[in-house]
């Protein structure tokens, strides 16, 4: 009996294994809410909006590069004046393509609009799911009522839709456990600070979606979905046809220079090797959370993507990573806290949270 030997070989660069799971590129740092849990007011970069001739060469250079092209790094990207050209260019080269938005901008024409360009995902940043967290937002001349009232409207154009086929709609939501000492520079910031806060919360979203609707014989199933949910974790919920909601925990990201962190020396991040990100200016960042662009090391312009991780600067923070040292100051400073104890468990929790409950 004979046997076939067959050998796979992955592409590489360096230590990194592709493709990447995410490349972030930011359409705009604009943005038309000043959301308390987010660095945009905080942020030193100017604003800006990537050129489109830019883009384009960033799409056709990341091919193999990574297997989802988000557009989003920080800024709303409906902001973006031809956001519907960038997704079908990125889609006619092959890229899985999904857009972030924070909900505020885009109606049923845009979405379908994106959808017929090829955009395999909009994910809608809910994020705050009444009208006493929405106040986070900063959302100025816009109501929860009326935001809540479109994005209903969207989840029920998409469901009446036929879902869209093979492209999805997702609803996220924030969940807060233990803020006081996950998002210490933002303490106010309370969305579902308990696991049964959290599905209280969803059950009122996807009944509000659901109900009067071909799909409402779907909620006693989805409702069983939501009781497993834990405010502590991620958490992902089918209600119908391709739409879902999603839920993560607020992060600590949002950390103003003057105040004093002390740094992490130990701990895990998977970014570079599951994603990075190219700022509308084109500099490189590390990861999708550098949102003044701290970690920057080379621009597109000057550095093509495979060269970018290929370099020194990123070999080093990858091996650095998988021996689970922090060697950046970025780096140090984001998975470090301001008292040494906090410091220390968040350095260990990122290991026990990337390695072990993700």
């Amino acid at each position: 009996m004979e046997f076939a030997i067959i050998c796979v070989v992955h592409r590489t660069a360096g230590v990194i294994r592709l493709p990447v799971n995410r490349l972030h590129v930011e359409l705009t740092n604009c943005c038309d809410f000043s959301c308390e849990f987010c660095p945009d007011s905080i942020m030193k970069r100017g604003r800006a909006t990537m050129p489109f001739e830019m883009l384009k060469s960033i799409l056709e250079s990341a091919r193999g590069i990574a297997t989802l092209v988000m557009f989003h790094v920080m800024g709303e990207p409906t902001l973006y004046p031809r956001l519907p050209d960038a997704a079908r260019y990125a889609a006619d080269l092959g890229h899985n393509v999904c857009i972030t938005t924070n909900g505020s901008r885009i109606d049923v024409h845009l979405m379908n609009e994106l959808y017929a360009a090829g955009v395999k995902e909009i994910i809608i940043s809910l994020q705050t799911p009444d009208e006493g967290s929405f106040r986070l937002r900063g959302a100025k001349g816009l109501t929860f009522t009326s935001y809540a009232a479109n994005v209903a409207s969207l989840a029920k154009a998409f469901l009446l839709n036929g879902g869209h086929n093979t492209q999805r709609l997702t609803v996220s939501f924030l969940s807060s456990p233990l803020r006081r000492l996950l998002i210490p520079v933002a303490g106010n910031v309370s969305i579902a600070d308990t696991s049964a806060a959290l599905q209280t919360h969803l059950s009122r979203w996807a009944a509000a979606l659901l109900k009067n609707s071909p799909y409402e014989g779907r909620l006693p199933i989805v409702e069983s979905v939501i009781k497993k949910a834990r405010c502590y974790k991620g958490n992902s919920v089918h209600l119908a046809g391709n739409l879902y909601f999603t839920t993560r925990i607020a992060g600590d990201w949002r950390k103003p220079e003057e105040v004093k962190i002390v740094g992490a020396r130990i701990g895990y991040c998977p970014a570079l090797e599951d994603n990075f990100g190219i700022l509308c200016n084109g500099d490189y960042v590390f990861c999708c959370t550098d949102y003044d662009g701290a970690t920057t090391t080379a621009n597109f312009k000057d550095m093509g993507i495979l060269d970018y991780l290929n370099s020194k600067p990123v070999q080093q923070i990858v091996k650095a990573f998988r021996h689970y040292s922090v060697i950046h100051p970025y780096c140090r400073r984001c998975i470090g806290d301001k008292s040494f104890l906090n410091s220390i468990v968040k350095q260990v929790g990122s290991i026990l949270y990337f390695k072990v409950m993700r």
